[in-house]
């Protein structure tokens, strides 16, 4: 297997455990443990560790290592009118600049959520996800809306993984609201209306933290 190949194998197998709760905010992630655990050399974990931290899920400190970041009702505030904000900005600008090819991908994205035959794990539906907003902000045309969003997403994404439903075995994604905003999304894009698209992709945000602050209060 090519080095690539190990360091993506050994990302993806990370989130795949912290997807199925074998950690939680607060807690470190160990090189050597997990490398041992996915039957891997420290590098590739080393690695995918970097990675996580630059993307913003991970956070780290001087000689003890990268931890999931602490939550607070706080911090998810200010996490998610931010997203909002930029996110929004994004689709705006997509609906502009992307092209024909790049709207025909969120169109594909969207299909596959909805999940006809219920065959997505939470991996798939992480991927598809990651897909679709990531996407957008590449297809804004603006490279530094799109490091902000990708920042931004991987932090938010801390209190889904571990507060929301969306990241769950056995549910029909199909009949979750997430699919139809993101289709609505997709064809205001599509439209080429900016405003349309910017207001779409900020209520969805919005609707997600929503969800989230219920569950999120015993943090404050």
């Amino acid at each position: 297997m090519a080095k690539e190949n190990f360091e993506e194998f050994a990302y993806t197998a990370i989130l795949g455990l912290i997807l199925e709760n074998r950690f939680k905010p607060g807690d470190f992630l160990f090189e050597t443990e997990l490398a041992n655990s996915l039957g891997l050399s420290r590098t590739p974990v080393r690695h995918a560790l970097g990675q996580l931290v630059a993307e913003g899920f991970l956070e780290k400190k001087k000689k003890k290592g990268c931890y999931i970041p602490d939550v607070s009702a706080r911090d998810a505030q200010q996490v998610f009118f931010l997203r909002e904000n930029i996110e929004g900005m994004a689709a705006a600008s997509a609906a502009r600049f992307a092209t024909d090819n790049d709207i025909a991908f969120l169109k594909a994205l969207v299909e596959k959520e909805a999940n006809p035959d219920g065959t997505l794990s939470k991996l798939d539906v992480l991927e598809i996800n990651k897909a679709f907003h990531l996407g957008i902000a590449r297809f804004s045309g603006n490279r530094y809306l799109e490091h902000y969003c990708r920042h931004i997403f991987w932090r938010s994404n801390v209190y889904v993984f571990f507060y929301d439903n969306y990241y769950r075995e056995h549910i029909d994604y199909s009949k979750l609201k997430t699919p139809v905003q993101h289709a609505r999304v997709v064809a205001a894009i599509e439209n080429r209306s900016d405003e349309k698209a910017g207001n779409l992709m900020k209520f969805h945000i919005r609707s997600t933290y929503e969800m989230l602050f219920m569950k999120l209060q015993h943090l404050a």
